[in-house]
């Protein structure tokens, strides 16, 4: 009930939660660096705490895109079943409100108190364009039900059985989400191929930071040994701590664009990729420090 209420805030109320959201990110990536900042955190490489206040940051605002993009597949998946019962109520002979009524009965997951305030609008005398459009401003993220509703309103204006245009609607929002989820099958191949480049490039990182580093240091210590050389002195100024701290850099910079790239194949947008981020640079903050505080 509460994930309900929550999705069914008007437009500038969810703006304004959105904003709050962000805004707590922000001040939690505030505090976490300062922490870093003042116990001197080194998980793994230099300044690596301030990398870790922004996964922890990121992690509020990628789960609520994730669960609004939820919430709004959810009302799609429900929206043409809605429309074909409405369109079905009409067509035996009732009226609107009557029509609208009895579909409201119905359970159809995010968009059931959506059609029960049509029904009461509708008997309030809120005339019917009026009332579908509070009910498309309820999922104000879903292209589908805002561009349905605009056609539903204009088939009434223009005179037609409204039955009719309901059952057209839903056609239309049906072909639609068909499209998208062939489109959306053939795009998952390209989302795994960039989780798997990403830990294809994150172990040859790994290899680098646990094999070839310890091997330049002994080099060096053997060379100091025996005696310095021109090839000695330059292995002896490779400073390794610099060195694993660029390689975490890169694990860090590579899930990062992944991230980004996933979301932008997965649906169009580059704020759906904060999910990928967290989880990729997580996977490469807890990779690094297994292999740093671990014995394999």
């Amino acid at each position: 009930m509460e994930d309900a209420s929550r999705s069914h805030l008007p437009p500038k109320e969810k703006k304004k939660k959105e904003k709050i959201l962000y805004l707590f990110s922000a001040i939690m990536f505030s505090l976490l660096s300062l922490a870093s900042y003042y116990f001197k955190i080194e998980i793994v490489a230099l300044h690596d705490g301030y990398i870790l206040a922004a996964i922890v940051a990121f992690v509020p605002p990628a789960f609520y895109t994730y669960r609004k993009e939820k919430r709004v597949k959810n009302a799609e998946k429900n929206f043409p079943n809605l429309l074909r019962d409405l369109a079905q109520a009409k067509r035996t002979g009732l009226t609107l409100i009557d029509a609208v009524k009895l579909t409201a009965d119905g359970e159809y997951g995010e968009l059931s108190e959506g059609i029960k305030t049509i029904a009461r609008q509708l008997t309030w005398s809120v005339p019917f364009e009026d009332a579908l459009r509070t009910f498309a401003n309820r999922y104000p993220h879903s292209t589908k039900i805002n561009r349905s509703t605009e056609l539903i309103i204009e088939g009434y204006r223009s005179g037609g059985e409204v039955g009719n245009v309901l059952k057209i609607a839903a056609d239309d929002v049906t072909e639609t989400i068909e499209l998208e989820r062939k489109r959306s099958a053939e795009i998952s191949s390209y989302v795994a191929i960039c989780y798997i480049t990403f830990l294809v490039f994150l172990l040859v990182l790994l290899v680098l930071y646990k094999e070839c580093i310890s091997t330049m240091i002994e080099a060096a210590e053997k060379i100091a040994e025996t005696g310095t050389g021109r090839g000695g002195s330059l292995i002896h100024r490779v400073d390794a701590e610099k060195l694993k701290m660029i390689l975490f850099h890169c694990a860090i910079v590579e899930g990062v664009c992944s991230g980004f790239v996933a979301g932008k194949l997965s649906k169009g947008k580059l704020i759906a990729g904060l999910e990928h981020i967290v989880i990729l640079s997580f996977l490469a903050f807890a990779a690094f420090a297994a292999l740093t505080y671990f014995e394999f």
